[in-house]
């Protein structure tokens, strides 16, 4: 089994990462296709703030260590008649009169353990995997919430494995859908 010669370390292995991605969406329906909207017509613009801290591991055979993010969408233009509603437009969260939110926010965080060459992780989780794969086509992107395990032992090889139980979509605000 590889085990590294010397660990990175909490805080010498960590990064922040902030992404500012600017987000504009149009979409013209007035060719005869039905739109959320009623008119034929979606667009929303909005700017948004993609924080990401990933810690090192804690030194020794068995490490520990956290991720965590932030992120923040705030609406720059938009309204509603032509905000998308809540079909697959979805730039920023509604309100109940179908209106685009000012703004929105997602936290979270995941406690990982590093024993050898498997990493376990626990919590909110941005899975890629063939099989289960985050979105990150909109404003924010969607996160996962339960148990990774990811395997390297075998040059070549990544096994990964998991049980995830709830999803934030990419407009959610603090709701996770079972």
């Amino acid at each position: 089994m590889a085990v590294e010669d010397k660990p990175e370390g909490f805080i010498d292995g960590s990064t922040l990462n902030v992404l500012a991605r600017n987000f504009y969406f149009n979409r013209n329906d007035r060719k005869g296709q039905s739109s959320p909207t009623g008119n034929g017509y979606s667009e929303a613009w909005a700017q948004g703030l993609i924080g990401k801290f990933e810690s090192g591991f804690t030194q020794g055979t068995v490490g520990f260590g956290l991720d965590a993010f932030a992120m923040y969408g705030l609406k720059l233009d938009s309204g509603s008649g032509r905000s998308g509603g809540k079909g697959s437009f979805s730039v920023m969260p509604v309100d109940s009169d179908n209106r685009p939110e000012d703004g929105y926010s997602k936290l979270g965080g995941a406690a990982k353990m590093r024993l050898l060459d498997t990493v376990i992780k626990v919590g909110d989780v941005f899975p890629q995997t063939p099989v289960v794969h985050y979105g990150d086509s909109r404003l924010l992107p969607e996160s996962f919430r339960g148990v990774t395990l990811e395997n390297t032992s075998l040059e070549g090889l990544n096994l990964q494995g998991g049980l995830l139980h709830a999803m934030s979509q990419s407009t959610a605000i603090g709701v996770w859908r079972f």
